[in-house]
């Protein structure tokens, strides 16, 4: 009879220790998933993505849970107002980041315009940077006559940026003057900036 008692105290420890072992091992996935929304400025814990803050960022972000090798990814974070309260949210959404030979490609999009953008990295370089945006652009069309087309305003630049370890997706890159253009919404983005290089001229009608 004791041995039976014994044998089911055992029993009922051993499914005790395991709920609470697949508990503690739930609460740390979910404290790691959490952590990819945590907001920093200067190293420091400032508040969470989409949460109501008093907060007043100056030059937050957030951590990206992708990485390219070792290199971490800085999403900049600004202050939103949303139902009438202030929240932080990020300023870029990760699209994609792909593959391209020996390169990685991170595809970014804004958070509050139609811009979108692609980051070129090589090892320890930024290889390629492109900005683009659709508009309009008024063309010439006869002496003093214009109309205006759809377009895509295209900005990009091939000259090689240090890397240490993170990379800050932004919308400060200054391109030459030279690195920009407008393009008509027919073409792709990539038959755009092909077209460019090999001088052939736009069709805008």
């Amino acid at each position: 009879m004791r041995k039976k008692i014994t044998t089911s105290i055992l029993i009922t420890c051993m499914i005790l220790l395991s709920c609470k072992a697949q508990n503690h091992s739930v609460t740390e996935k979910n404290s790691s998933v959490a952590d990819s929304t945590l907001v920093y400025e200067n190293n420091k814990v400032v508040g969470k993505i989409s949460q109501p803050t008093t907060y007043n960022c100056k030059a937050c972000y957030t951590i990206s849970n992708s990485k390219i090798g070792n290199i971490k990814i800085k999403v900049p974070v600004s202050n939103r107002v949303i139902n009438n309260q202030s929240v932080l949210e990020q300023d870029f959404a990760i699209d994609k980041i792909a593959t391209n030979g020996n390169t990685m490609v991170i595809k970014y999009s804004s958070t509050s315009s139609s811009k979108a953008y692609e980051m070129e990295v090589s090892k320890d370089y930024i290889v390629r940077l492109l900005t683009y945006s659709y508009g309009s652009k008024d063309i010439k069309i006869g002496e003093k006559d214009y109309e205006s087309f759809q377009a895509n305003s295209i900005c990009q630049s091939e000259k090689k940026i240090k890397i240490k370890d993170t990379v800050t997706l932004n919308d400060s890159y200054v391109f030459a003057t030279k690195d920009c253009f407008d393009c008509p919404v027919k073409y792709t983005i990539e038959e755009c900036i092909a077209n460019k290089k090999k001088g052939v001229k736009m069709n805008w009608e």
